[in-house]
């Protein structure tokens, strides 16, 4: 399950703004601020650095994804805080050698003090002679606060 949780994206964007895709956000300053913390967000989440990636959120905030837990025929929405994500790290991304995301496209809306950052990923997580490789769309939810951008949520769902 966290190792689906933490499957998001590292390289290349591209932006627009919502309200007018003739214009990109990334011409306005907070697109380009937003698209800059998502570039160090995965890197840093791709490090492994549990401390700076915490950064990146709000107090409280969420990470959520509809998945399946191995011999269930339920989906379940899975719905932890930030905190408790970050506790459960050595079973999920720690628990391997190789953890790697790739940003492969991204969208990024800002109005006010809003933004979301819609993510399109790969990744592949395991041992070098056994790799897991899937792809996927990830939702980020920010808020801006005393001139600070940082995520309230993430959604996530995987292509596999």
């Amino acid at each position: 399950m966290f190792t689906l949780l933490l499957v998001l994206a590292f390289f290349s964007c591209t932006t627009e703004n919502k309200n007018d895709n003739s214009t990109s956000s990334i011409d306005i300053p907070e697109g380009a601020v937003i698209e800059k913390q998502l570039k160090s967000y995965y890197a840093d989440m791709s490090k492994r650095d549990w401390n700076k990636y915490r950064s990146y959120f709000w107090n409280n905030a969420t990470i959520t994804t509809a998945w399946k837990q191995p011999g269930d025929s339920i989906v379940e929405v899975d719905v932890t805080t930030i905190d408790d994500f970050i506790k459960e790290t050595p079973q999920g991304p720690d628990s391997q050698p190789v953890f790697e995301e790739t940003m492969k496209d991204s969208r990024i809306y800002v109005q006010g003090n809003m933004a979301e950052a819609w993510v399109e990923y790969d990744a592949k997580f395991g041992k070098q002679d056994s790799l897991s490789r899937w792809s996927g769309t990830d939702l980020f939810t920010f808020l801006r606060s005393n001139g600070e951008w940082k995520i309230v949520s993430l959604v996530f769902e995987s292509k596999e």
